[in-house]
């Protein structure tokens, strides 16, 4: 894989975590396993849903952490620009670790983190 390959899939992964909490996933929340889906699912959720804090609470942590990882990742490409792999693969592992809290299925930044240590 080039480097010009990668840049592009930097720039999917930063585009796909800052869309997490509204793309969003499965997720349930209180006894009843009420599904709600993402940040918006759960701001349309009744103040009657027991569990309505818990998962707007959820789905903000997942805004938060998805820009999180798209900034590292805008980091990541500026210094796989500037030559500096080091900083780069850095800079994408700490993206692929701050993913690994959500509960997420399919990981964003795990494969980033792979084509950068083929270059």
């Amino acid at each position: 894989m080039n480097k010009s390959d990668v840049v592009k899939q930097l720039d999917q992964a930063i585009a796909e975590s800052r869309a997490w909490s509204e793309s969003g996933w499965t997720m349930t929340f209180g006894r009843n396993a009420v599904r709600v889906a993402s940040l918006t699912e759960a701001k349309a959720q009744t103040d009657r849903f027991v569990n309505r804090q818990e998962a707007l609470a959820y789905w903000r942590s997942v805004a938060e952490a998805g820009e999180e990882t798209a900034i590292q990742g805008e980091k990541a490409k500026a210094a796989l620009e500037s030559g500096d792999l080091r900083y780069a693969e850095g800079a994408v592992y700490h993206a692929a670790y701050v993913e690994k809290r959500l509960n997420k299925p399919v990981s964003t930044w795990e494969p980033v983190l792979a084509a950068v240590r083929t270059l």
